[in-house]
């Protein structure tokens, strides 16, 4: 039978695919629209996220991810399923045997294992190897993850941030923060309510912090915003700047940046050595804001910068393991 591997990673607001010999060939909200008491499947991905505030009464959106871990156990097998028939090329006559590899949030129990266990066989995956999102994320930064030196990275997802010093093919400390980008942006949603009575929706206020989002006090960044005055629920737009979201996003990054500290304090003298000789690396769609890599810095006094490509850290790191054999026996132990 013929062989088809992959690299997966069910995020809080994002699913990401990698295919072996193709790259990253999926990437859509994890996120799913039925109908008819969850009898029918509507939509999965972005053509669900199309339909928030639109659905009639008897749709119903399920986000099936939920800081960072998964929920609904039903709406994710079924989420996991559709994406994985999607990219099984076509030169299959027929269903190939498929070999994943899969991260996992850290901190998981034998239950929840098994519950991603369970996901992944529903959606037609015979073989899985779990590596905790985290080291995924360093290997995808070209950390040196199986050298006796420490890395650190901070990886900023939708639902949790999760932060480890990695070293020798493990974790030598590191934690889970429940601060997410989909915490962020009920904040920002919160924060215009209460300066402009206006109500905006959740795609707006990701817009904004992509487009406007600044952890500097001096950015003058604006843009207009449009939603519905709470007072007289009619349609109205304001201009927005960059000081309203940084009052709003600065503490949740500061909170983020305490934990990191926090870690290493508790390093061992040399493994603390490493890590300010080597810097934090920021990964995850959530660390993306301007001015996030200086407010680091300056708080913990030592390197930090940017991946590459913050976003796709991860399953970047998913996908070298298919190539790396060596590498993936050593990282699932």
């Amino acid at each position: 039978m013929a062989v088809l591997e992959i690299a997966l990673i069910i995020g809080t607001s994002q699913t990401s695919i990698y295919l072996s010999g193709s790259g990253v060939v999926l990437k859509e909200p994890t996120v799913v629209a039925f109908s008819d008491d969850r009898r029918r499947l509507r939509a999965v991905g972005r053509e669900a996220v199309e339909m928030l505030g639109k659905t009639p009464e008897h749709t119903v959106i399920v986000s099936p991810v939920s800081e960072g871990v998964i929920a609904d156990p039903g709406a994710a097998g079924v989420l996991v399923s559709e994406f994985v028939r999607r990219v099984i090329p076509d030169r299959y006559i027929f269903k190939p045997r498929i070999r994943a590899v899969v991260g996992l949030p850290m901190g998981l129990d034998e239950e929840e294992r098994r519950m991603y266990e369970n996901v992944c066989f529903r959606a037609g995956i015979n073989e899985i190897s779990f590596v905790e999102n985290i080291m995924l994320t360093a290997v995808g930064v070209e950390m040196p993850v199986d050298e006796p030196t420490a890395s650190m990275v901070v990886n900023i997802g939708g639902g949790i941030s999760e932060i480890a010093v990695v070293s020798l093919c493990g974790i030598v400390d590191g934690c889970g923060v429940t601060i997410g980008g989909n915490m962020m942006d009920n904040a920002v949603i919160d924060s215009f309510i209460g300066k402009y009575n206006l109500r905006i929706g959740t795609n707006t206020a990701r817009r904004l912090k992509h487009d406007i989002g600044s952890l500097y006090s001096n950015d003058s960044s604006s843009a207009e915003v449009k939603g519905v005055d709470v007072r007289t629920k009619r349609p109205v737009s304001e201009t927005a700047y960059a000081a309203d979201l940084q009052s709003v996003l600065e503490p949740y990054y500061e909170r983020i940046c305490d934990a990191a500290e926090n870690i290493i304090n508790g390093l061992k003298p040399e493994l603390a050595g490493d890590v300010y000789r080597t810097g934090i690396c920021l990964a995850g769609g959530g660390s993306q804001v301007t001015g996030l890599p200086e407010l680091f810095s300056e708080r913990l006094h030592l390197p930090v910068y940017l991946a590459e490509e913050p976003e796709y850290a991860a399953i970047l790191g998913a996908g070298k393991l298919l190539s790396d054999a060596a590498l993936r026996r050593e990282l699932i132990g």
